[in-house]
């Protein structure tokens, strides 16, 4: 063997090594190697909804949930007509029997190019509300949207926030009338540039502080930040990194915006969107097989396993979580968002045109 083929040879060898190493990081990141042993039932009933009603945030002192959907799989066939797909923002009436709670819409005729994504409540000393939505229009800007909400839940909208680093913004928190903080879930809006990035577990994601006039970054490195809330007296800001399966703890200063880590824990999930109960205690959509999530993206008939964390997050550092909820995907699959209201929770999820409507367990289990 000439020397030249033993360099070719060693090369290629090691090419494939690196290459398998890299792949075995990236299932086990992703979930692909997690065995379930059993699922976690809990006593659900089915809300019809239209397709992806992705995030869900409650108002608990006027009894309303309002939910953020689009149909995800028509933008993403690219099919003719698909950039004309707008989302809405929908409520449901928690007032009323659980027997009569259904969705009905609630989106402004404006912005038109509006497809929502994570939201957020904010409500002011005064009693004012506002929502605030994440919306990736068919214009490729990032946005984040600022709704007023008037006593009657209906929605006017009341600006439109743009910036160069809104360059892949999943979700969002409202922190002031119009301040906000938003996590970047990808360092770029290119696709190959995305695929590399999950695959290489690259950390190049952020979260980014808006205070009313400016934008800049407020954490970084996270391997894909995506849902993010803050405790009920808004001194701590909490992020989920999905691919490292991490929830992290920041401290807030009020007047500057600055966060300082204080705390993480792996949860050994792909964590989404989070919601802060009235208690202070958490909960968490999760994803246990990203893979599994990523094949029923492509396919509604592809099962994805669906799981909610709940986590009790002690004053003084570190605290307790476990999973109250645990479907292999024929309940629901492809789970986003689970937000509690009193006893029940309602479960949000990517694709699929329905809300399930849940008893909350604060039993916590292990999986």
């Amino acid at each position: 063997m000439s020397k030249r083929l033993q360099i070719v040879v060693y090369v290629g060898l090691a090419l494939v090594v690196v290459g398998s190493v890299l792949a075995w990081r990236f299932l086990a990141a992703a979930g692909y190697f997690t065995g379930i042993r059993q699922e976690i039932a809990a006593d659900c009933r089915a809300i019809e909804a239209v397709p992806g009603p992705e995030d869900i945030v409650i108002d608990h002192e006027r009894g309303i949930a309002y939910v953020s959907a689009y149909d995800r799989r028509a933008v993403q066939a690219g099919a003719p007509g698909s950039e004309a797909v707008r989302g809405g923002l929908y409520a449901i009436d928690l007032t009323a029997p659980q027997a009569d709670w259904s969705l009905y819409p609630v989106t402004p005729n404006m912005p038109a190019d509006f497809r929502p994504h994570g939201i957020s409540l904010y409500v002011g000393p005064d009693g004012a509300r506002r929502l605030f939505a994440v919306s990736h229009p068919a214009a490729g800007h990032e946005v984040v949207e600022i709704f007023d909400i008037a006593a009657d839940g209906t929605l006017s909208h009341a600006l439109s926030v743009t910036d160069p680093l809104f360059v892949s913004l999943n979700d969002v928190v409202a922190v002031g009338p119009d301040s906000f903080y938003a996590t970047n879930d990808h360092a770029s809006k290119n696709g190959l540039h995305q695929l590399f990035s999950n695959i290489l577990l690259l950390r190049n994601t952020n979260v980014v502080y808006h205070d009313g006039t400016a934008t800049r970054i407020a954490a970084d490195r996270f391997g894909y930040a995506n849902g993010i809330n803050a405790s009920t007296d808004g001194s701590r800001i909490y992020v989920a990194d999905l691919m490292s399966m991490t929830l992290h703890v920041f401290d807030r200063d009020a007047a500057s915006g600055d966060l300082r880590g204080v705390d993480m824990a792996r949860l050994g999930t792909g964590i989404d969107n989070i919601d802060v109960q009235p208690d202070g205690s958490l909960l968490i959509g999760a994803h246990p097989n990203l893979i599994d999530f990523i094949a029923h993206a492509g396919d509604p008939a592809a099962l994805s396993p669906s799981q909610v964390v709940r986590v009790e997050i002690d004053k003084n550092g570190g605290g307790k979580a476990g999973t109250i909820y645990l479907n292999l995907g024929a309940e629901i699959s492809g789970i986003s968002v689970a937000a509690g209201y009193g006893d029940v929770m309602l479960l949000g999820q990517v694709f699929e045109p329905q809300v399930l409507v849940c008893a909350q367990s604060k039993e916590l289990k292990a999986y």
